[in-house]
């Protein structure tokens, strides 16, 4: 008997080392490696070339391919590939429940052959008189440190996924590009064309530079000659504890972003900032030149930190609410925020203006208050303004503001590029100041029981001028008072 097992182990294991020496034979042959050369060639319709090609058998068979260069000139460089599968299939030459593993490799985008419908979609293209390697069926797909790269932009990726007929499941997909890095999960249709439903949450987030990058990887204008409905689609909810936006840093950073073609939507889009919140969407054409549509929505934001992060600390306090509409474009980020135009509505409660001396400059105009009277500041109780955007030229169509000293309801404007203030308004003083003028004053200037007074605003933001205009206060004054007398006379003529 122990000869008999002897003999049936011996002879199995010779069976095992001529398996092996023949799937060694099969697999390190030129051939083996000028067959998947021909094939890839014929499945992607562009020249490949593989520098080596070498089989291990341990834990699992498996074929190593090192530097495949796809492409003249060459844009798919892959320089570390391992591909492994099932043993049996392969003494067959076939490829079955592949895993493969790339490494450390570089594709430059946009790829010069469109992605085909399946591993085995043009098996008999194989080139005549070639060994026949087919590529049945790929059970998982492994990136490691792979460099894409389009329009001088870079994004390393490494992932997980698995692939069961055109569909392609991420497990995991790790995106890493100057500021942003992404960890996404989801399903990726690779036919009739890529359309990906995903999940992200990103580590560090760069709006802009997501946008730039969306750009950069979309195919340009004049590859758009593909079938209508065919250009890749990604729908993505996003989501980051901190991101920014220029030299905007938010908290707890939601959207759902949607690439299709050369369009892009952050919509809806939501975020805090300057102690509030942001609610909106931004819609964007990519391509030369970049458009983008914004519609935005901000609720209580702490206006003093907002100044402060426009370069003008120390100039303006309260709580800012808001809505707004806007477009722009240009070549690039940079010239489309500084196209922008479009209108919309503001309002600060609870606030003030430092440096405007309201009050003060009212006060020199009609002489010193009464003695008791209470110490004025610059607060306001609400400042209402409905605006336009163009040009870098904020417009106020109409202005007011309400505070328990004077009222003031007007028109001005703030040109952005160097803060200079414009404007016209009418003071309305309240009517414990009013009482404090003197009496040809009040007589002259008076609407009701309290004093009007045309004033002009300007200066910068943060040193704002306010002056009352005295001609135009003496030709109200001169109105007031011939109406006045008309009202007389025609009261003397009634009796």
């Amino acid at each position: 008997m122990r000869r008999i097992l002897g003999a049936v182990l011996a002879a199995g294991l010779i069976v095992l080392a001529v398996a092996a020496a023949a799937a060694y034979w099969l697999l390190a042959r030129d051939g083996f490696r000028r067959s998947l050369e021909a094939q890839a060639t014929s499945w992607l319709g562009q020249p490949v070339r593989i520098g080596a090609a070498r089989a291990q058998f341990f834990p699992r068979p498996a074929i190593q391919l090192e530097a495949i260069r796809v492409g003249d000139p060459v844009q798919l460089a892959l320089d570390d590939v391992e591909l492994a599968a099932d043993f049996r299939p392969l003494l067959g030459g076939r490829i079955e429940n592949a895993d493969v593993r790339v490494s450390d490799s570089r594709i430059e985008m946009p790829l010069p052959f469109s992605l085909p419908r399946g591993p085995g979609a043009t098996a008999e293209a194989t080139a005549a008189g070639a060994a026949a390697v087919r590529i049945v069926s790929i059970r998982s797909i492994a990136l490691r440190d792979v460099r894409l790269r389009s329009r001088g932009r870079e994004v390393t990726v490494s992932a997980d996924s698995s692939l069961e007929g055109t569909t392609l499941a991420l497990r995991r997909f790790d995106a890493e590009s100057g500021r942003t890095a992404l960890s996404v999960e989801g399903v990726v249709s690779l036919s009739p064309r890529i359309d990906a439903r995903l999940q992200a949450a990103a580590t560090r987030l760069d709006l802009d530079e997501l946008i730039a990058l969306a750009d950069a990887f979309t195919p340009p204008a004049s590859a758009a000659a593909a079938p209508r409905g065919s250009a890749p689609r990604i729908v993505a909810a996003i989501s980051a504890a901190q991101a920014t936006a220029g030299a905007l840093s938010v908290a707890a950073f939601t959207t759902d972003l949607t690439l299709d073609g050369d369009s892009i939507a952050f919509n809806p889009l939501r975020f805090e900032m300057f102690g509030g919140r942001y609610e909106g969407s931004v819609t964007a054409r990519l391509g030369s030149p970049l458009s983008a549509t914004i519609e935005s929505r901000i609720a209580d934001l702490n206006v003093a930190q907002l100044a402060a992060f426009g370069g003008t600390a120390d100039t303006i306090t309260g709580r800012l609410s808001g809505d707004g509409r806007f477009t722009g474009s240009g070549s690039a980020l940079p010239e489309l925020w500084q196209s922008a135009r479009g209108s919309g509505s503001a309002e600060i409660v609870d606030g003030s203006i430092r440096r405007l001396q309201l009050v003060r400059t009212v006060v020199l105009f009609f002489g010193r208050p009464a003695p008791d009277a209470a110490e004025s500041s610059d607060r306001f109780n609400r400042l209402d303004v409905t605006f336009s955007l163009d040009s870098r030229r904020l417009r106020a169509q109409k202005f007011s503001l309400q505070s328990d000293d004077a009222d003031m309801l007007g028109i001005g404007s703030l040109n952005l590029a160097n803060d200079a203030l414009d404007g016209r308004v009418d003071v309305v003083l309240s009517e414990a100041l009013s009482a404090q003028a003197g009496t040809d004053l009040y007589r002259y200037t008076r609407e009701g029981n309290r004093v009007v007074l045309p004033a002009v605003i300007g200066g910068t933001l943060p040193m704002p001028r306010l002056t009352i205009d005295a001609a135009a206060a003496v030709q109200r004054g001169i109105r007031n008072e011939v109406e006045r007398r008309l009202k007389g006379l025609f009261e003397e003529l009634g009796r």
